[in-house]
């Protein structure tokens, strides 16, 4: 779990409400074999709005070794998931445009878009996001470095 502020060029809307800009705060959660990664949004007065869902491809050890770094590929597909459970598939334009670059293959744009269909299924069936996820809380103080 990494807790960070959130820095921004612009805002990033989805349906018209901001869900990301600077000085939003995010609790980004990290899982061993899973084809996602998880940030818990909050706005700046610290009120939720969301989980930000990264598509990628599976890590399969995480900081095993302090001195080292797990690399996480993303895939280019987001799901944003509202409070009220709503689901709002991200970046397809992204997808396609990695696909037209090869940036990613075709069986992985499409392992890609399985992913994010299966994380809806388990958001309707009230089984995401992780326990862990839902509880976490922010920092009840938080720093501002110069």
């Amino acid at each position: 779990m990494m807790e960070s502020e959130l820095h921004v060029a612009r805002p990033v809307r989805v349906r018209g409400n901001i869900i990301a800009n600077n000085g939003y705060l995010a609790i980004w959660f990290v899982f061993r074999n899973k084809w996602y990664d998880i940030g818990k949004f909050y706005d700046r007065k610290r009120r939720w709005i969301g989980y930000y869902c990264d598509i990628v491809n599976p890590v399969g050890k995480l900081l095993s070794i302090p001195s080292r770094t797990s690399v996480i590929t993303d895939l280019f597909l987001d799901l944003w998931i509202t409070p009220r459970q709503e689901c709002y598939i991200l970046d397809v334009g992204e997808l396609q445009a990695a696909l037209t670059r090869n940036h990613i293959s075709r069986p992985m744009a499409q392992k890609a878009r399985k992913q994010i269909t299966n994380l809806i299924r388990l958001v309707r069936q009230g089984r995401f996001p992780p326990k862990a996820v839902r509880v976490a809380k922010p920092l009840a103080v938080s720093k501002r470095w110069p």
